[in-house]
């Protein structure tokens, strides 16, 4: 069975806390080690961090989060 969640928020550094708490929750079903876990969290850290910086540079913004399981 697939489980999918979607999440927009505001282009803003202080929400790539709350995109890897979600992504964190999201993927507890699987039951991930502790490393698998913080990897996805680099992961999903790292892409909202690109998005902001690269994406909007400093402007106002949209970041969408996708996730499939």
């Amino acid at each position: 069975m697939e489980n999918n969640m979607s999440m927009v928020f505001d282009a803003k550094s202080e929400n790539e806390g709350l995109a890897r708490m979600v992504i964190s929750a999201f993927i507890t079903e699987l039951d991930p080690t502790i490393e698998e876990l913080n990897d996805v969290k680099t992961a999903v850290s790292e892409a909202v961090t690109n998005s902001i910086i690269h994406g909007y540079n400093g402007t106002e913004g949209k970041v969408y989060m996708d996730c499939s399981l």
